[in-house]
């Protein structure tokens, strides 16, 4: 019954993904920066069920961090990987600023399956002379280097693929300015997230 059930999603999700592609290639599925505004947007306030004098995450100097969009963060509430990752994020120079996103409850990026891929950080970066570059990236403990990975690093490099600005604004918006700013999503197994992180800085 088992290997029924893996069959009837292997040829499900196999025909999805076929159908996802070609929508996005005709445009009726987008991965777009929209001028009018109606971008998914990093919320003003985060709650937290940490008591306010737990332990901080700190930066690379043991000082508080800079770049998180918010403040303070807690050690606890994130794991030993992503407290490494976020901290690494926060003392780079070309990062402008970073979010550790929340599963379910913030940014989610739809691919052909059912469920969302909510990456765990968004990140904008900006080299000198270059146009911003805002990154999606998700992380995964090799363990789970799986069908799942596999599915959402494709997703994610699919998507990149194919982002582009939405160039038409309604009539009455206030329109955005295209400068340029690009949009890419990658996964990253933890074991090498040390040489494959600065790639994307």
């Amino acid at each position: 019954m088992e290997e029924l059930r893996n069959g009837l999603d292997a040829g499900r999700n196999g025909r999805a993904e076929v159908l996802f592609q070609a929508e996005v290639a005709a445009g009726s599925i987008q991965f777009r920066l929209r001028l009018d505004g109606r971008n998914w947007r990093i919320p003003f306030s985060i709650e937290t069920t940490e008591p306010e004098n737990a332990p901080q995450l700190l930066n690379r100097a043991d000082g508080p961090l800079e770049k998180s969009q918010f403040a303070p963060a807690y050690e606890n509430e994130l794991n030993g990987d992503e407290r490494d990752v976020a901290v690494y994020l926060d003392g780079e120079k070309t990062l402008t600023w970073w979010h550790r996103n929340v599963a379910r409850t913030q940014y989610g990026i739809q691919g052909w399956k059912k469920t969302k891929i909510y990456p765990d950080f968004i990140f904008t970066v900006q080299r000198d002379g270059e146009s911003k570059r805002i990154t999606v990236l998700e992380t995964k403990g090799d363990p789970l280097d799986n069908l799942d990975t596999a599915y959402k690093r494709e997703a994610l490099s699919f998507l990149s693929e194919h982002f582009q600005w939405d160039e038409t604004t309604p009539v009455g918006e206030l329109e955005l300015v295209n400068d340029g700013e690009t949009v890419e999503g990658t996964l990253i197994l933890m074991s090498g997230w040390q040489a494959k992180l600065p790639a994307h800085l």
